[in-house]
């Protein structure tokens, strides 16, 4: 049976949110929005109309749009998304803001999953000397394919490490992380398309959800160049996405550390989601 794109629109209304729609016909049809907008009445052919019933019958069982399209638009750049790869979030946009902000000359993103922070900070920071790690080789590879398409020819150093376990004794600018966060027990009460789909090794930080921030804040101060930098970038700094419900968490590993908070900022929410840490001098 025939269908145009408006009839499929139409359909699928009752089912999906319309952002959801047009993300997946976009991906069935190889086709921009704009074609959409501009050519309703396009029929689909037989291949279109089975790859859209699949997508739509995909997203239906909560499979999240991102890894049914396998991309996910982060700072105006399309990354490549699998199931190695937590979904990037725009709430993590604000790191790179920062990042970029500091203009450092040197950055170590630890746990890169899809790339995305490093990628995107190299993108408008070209001299700036980037090294990625994560632990899974599946999604250090997803890294490299998007450095490779988004940046072409690129130096960033994509490092499969437990933290800091494979890495030298570079020191660096800035230490960025999107760690995972949600409270062990709480994984089970995460949205099904996160819980069922995402990689459980990037969401659960533990009992208390600080598993990974303990490392970090206790092991980061080693990797960041020593006595700060005297200008107005100031640096050296160690940003790191948070939740606020271990922001108080937080507070407590800093205790008798050798860092002071300089900035807790808030998402679009209004929810506290970034906190950056500088060394105390």
């Amino acid at each position: 049976m025939k269908k145009t794109v408006i009839e499929i629109i139409r359909e699928a209304e009752n089912d999906l949110p319309l952002s959801d729609i047009y993300l997946l016909l976009i991906h069935a049809l190889r086709k921009t929005k704009e074609f959409l907008f501009t050519y309703p009445h396009n029929v689909l052919s037989a291949h279109e109309l089975a790859k859209w019933e699949d997508n739509k019958k995909r997203r239906m069982q909560g499979e999240p749009v991102s890894y049914i399209t396998g991309e996910k638009e982060f700072y105006s750049l399309l990354f490549k998304v699998n199931y190695e790869t937590l979904i990037p979030r725009p709430e993590t946009e604000l790191l790179v803001d920062e990042i970029i902000k500091r203009e450092p000359e040197s950055l170590l993103d630890i746990g890169t999953g899809a790339g995305n922070i490093a990628v995107s900070v190299k993108y408008h920071l070209a001299n700036c000397s980037i090294v990625a790690i994560d632990i899974n080789e599946g999604a250090l590879k997803v890294a490299w394919e998007n450095a490779e398409r988004i940046l072409g020819k690129h130096d960033i150093r994509f490092i499969q490490s437990d933290f800091f376990n494979n890495l030298s004794k570079e020191k660096f600018d800035i230490i960025i992380s999107n760690p995972p966060y949600i409270m062990s027990k709480s994984i089970k009460k995460l949205q099904p398309e996160i819980r069922d789909y995402e990689p459980g090794q990037a969401l659960d930080g533990g009992a208390d959800g600080l598993d990974a921030y303990k490392v970090i804040i206790n092991e980061g101060w080693k990797y960041l160049r020593s006595g700060g930098v005297e200008a107005i970038h100031e640096l050296p700094l160690l940003i790191l996405e948070i939740d606020p419900e271990i922001l108080d968490g937080i507070r407590t590993i800093l205790q008798d550390r050798r860092y002071r908070i300089e900035k807790i900022a808030k998402d679009h929410t209004g929810a506290e989601r970034m906190i950056i840490l500088s060394l105390l001098k």
